[in-house]
């Protein structure tokens, strides 16, 4: 940090001090006029909020911060243009452009909306060494509750306008194929962007009016409460999954449907990649299957259109995201359209590995916990 201070063309902006806001990702900086350089973030998108990104410095007249750990690090450089602030961020060697707003000249050093606290630290160690260290899970122990399936049901008029009936005609719910025609009904007609959000409601018709407000875009766990929610439609039984990393809390997590096939098959299905996976002896991948491959360190074969928003597919990067994702496993044990939260009806629970730092936690949040993996993902 002093060599940057050392060189004139380095030395820190001071116009750079205040509260800016970027609106596409709901992004707030915070920017002190301190030595060493301190600033504060928050992500409105994520719920993500006061935190300090791992490490600030000046370099090229940019001011540069870093965020996220190992492959998924962004970096940013911004500086001081016309009033505002405009740069760029560097992400699987992506450049994005970004530019930010000043809301007030006096940054803010108390918590935004809530303040984050930190229950499990983020680790120095790989992603596939933490997965390795909390592979097993504790079966001896039960919950003993129910998951519950609302089947069927009437077709909502705005999936018609989208050719709904053009993907499934010819097909039943004892058909493999029409869970795959609606992976492909998702997929071609609604992308993913992270930063946007899935709105309210959850029904299929919200979903779909909120993508058609956001460029036919929402998030993963919205494209993944659609797709379980269109195949149950179809007497089929799915449920999203979140699927989150060892710290908490996290920046990033994802969500996938876990879907029953007539044929007796289970299957992982990410509408955000349009993938669905098998393995080296063809058959088809499910999310604790994808779990035991990766701590295999086995080989898994994507579907040919897989891709994201209509581009190509990055195995290697996939196998990373997922393996930070596969930590530990969330959902709800009612299963129908429009139900993401709990209810008097319907249980949130999280799969928890063996020797995961559990006592960190409140005894409520305790609660909701689960150690069985068989009991987890029985269907």
């Amino acid at each position: 940090m002093s060599d940057n201070y050392s060189r004139r063309e380095n030395q820190f902006d001071r116009r750079l001090v205040g509260k800016w806001y970027r609106e596409y990702e709901g992004e707030t900086i915070n920017i002190f006029d301190e030595t060493p350089l301190r600033m504060k973030m928050s992500f409105s998108s994520s719920g993500y909020y006061n935190f300090e990104p791992n490490c600030v410095y000046v370099a090229d007249g940019y001011l540069c911060y870093e965020i996220n750990d190992e492959y998924y690090r962004r970096v940013y450089h911004i500086q001081y243009v016309d009033g505002v602030l405009e740069g760029f961020y560097v992400q699987h060697d992506k450049s994005t452009h970004v530019k930010y707003i000043k809301q007030s000249d006096m940054p803010k050093d108390e918590p935004f909306q809530y303040k984050t606290v930190i229950v499990v630290p983020n680790s120095d160690k790989p992603r596939f060494e933490i997965l390795k260290e909390y592979a097993d899970y504790d079966r001896t122990i039960e919950n003993g509750y129910n998951d519950e399936y609302v089947l069927g049901g009437v077709i909502p008029e705005v999936l018609e306008k989208y050719g709904y009936s053009e993907y499934i005609n010819g097909f039943d719910s004892k058909d493999d194929a029409v869970v795959f025609r609606l992976l492909d009904f998702v997929c071609n007609h609604f992308g993913h962007n992270g930063s946007v959000g899935l709105g309210s409601g959850g029904r299929i018709t919200d979903l779909i009016k909120f993508c058609e407000d956001h460029g036919n875009k929402t998030n993963c766990r919205g494209l993944s409460i659609l797709l379980s929610s269109l195949i149950r439609l179809c007497g089929i039984k799915a449920r999203h999954i979140t699927c989150m990393p060892y710290e908490e809390p996290f920046e990033d997590c994802h969500v996938m449907v876990d879907c029953f096939l007539p044929s007796g098959s289970r299957i992982m299905l990410d509408p955000t990649y349009h993938l669905y996976l098998k393995d080296k002896e063809e058959n088809y991948v499910s999310l604790p299957h994808l779990r035991k491959l990766l701590l295999a360190d086995e080989p898994i074969f994507e579907n040919p259109e897989a891709g994201y928003n209509g581009g190509g597919f990055d195995k290697e990067y996939y196998r990373k995201y997922v393996m930070k994702n596969a930590l530990r496993f969330g959902r709800y044990t009612l299963h129908k359209d429009g139900c993401d939260a709990r209810t008097e009806t319907s249980r949130y629970i999280e799969l928890i590995p063996q020797g995961y730092p559990v006592e960190n936690f409140s005894k409520e949040r305790r609660a909701d916990f689960v150690y069985n993996d068989t009991e987890f993902w029985r269907m």
